[in-house]
């Protein structure tokens, strides 16, 4: 018995704690390791990118008379978002045979981000027995025009837009914002039940003591 306790104590336990102090940054790092994703759940980086990608194909499918093969993409203002439009025309330009040039090529696309935000719209439950959802949405506009190297001649302009909307865990809330991106971290405003259930509570206390008083008058 003493030799079995010695082991232990000089052996499995260093290991023990050994192997938690790796497992346990390995299953935060397994967590983490998409951006884009949690637990099957588009982040709020994530749905800032499927934003982007609709608008920017919707652009470029507006825009196609006008491009030839390939194109240069430039932004008309700043904004945090415009590294995840450019990523998301790129894409959009592959999927239809474009390409996207570094180069000032014969003709550009100049896109600006009217908007791009995420806001968190409610917090309730489906269910008295269940625990609480998030409602989500997302909007984004962009702006685009497609202009003649040469000249500076404006060929075509398009505006496209997109709203999209879900739910998610409360639990997830605090896993789907992004440090690198303000728009992501938006402001939860909770609802404060005790303040929104002080009248009805009133109510009903008012309602019984009117029914015992009739009831007490009734009975003498």
């Amino acid at each position: 018995m003493r030799t079995f306790r010695r082991f232990a104590a000089t052996v499995a336990l260093p290991l023990l704690v050994c192997f938690l102090s790796t497992s346990l940054p390995l299953a935060a790092f397994a967590l983490e390791a998409d951006p884009l994703r949690v637990e099957d759940v588009p982040t709020n980086l994530g749905l800032a990118h499927a934003m982007a990608a609709e608008v920017a194909g919707a652009s470029l499918d507006e825009l196609a008379e006008g491009l030839a093969g390939r194109f240069h993409a430039a932004a008309q203002s700043e904004h945090t978002g415009n590294g995840i439009l450019l990523v998301a025309l790129e894409q959009a330009a592959r999927d239809r045979g474009l390409s996207v040039s570094d180069a000032q090529d014969q003709v550009r696309l100049e896109f600006q981000i009217m908007e791009m935000r995420i806001a968190y719209t409610s917090v309730d439950r489906v269910a008295f027995w269940t625990g609480k959802e998030v409602e989500r949405r997302g909007s984004c506009v962009l702006t685009s025009r497609l202009v003649r190297s040469r000249d500076d001649e404006v060929l075509a302009t398009t505006q496209q837009e997109v709203v999209m909307a879900d739910r998610f865990d409360y639990d997830l809330l605090e896993l789907l914002a992004s440090d690198n991106y303000s728009f992501t971290s938006p402001e939860l405003v909770e609802r404060d039940w005790s303040k929104s259930t002080e009248p009805y509570v009133v109510t009903g206390m008012m309602v019984g003591l009117i029914y015992l008083f009739f009831s007490n008058q009734s009975g003498d």
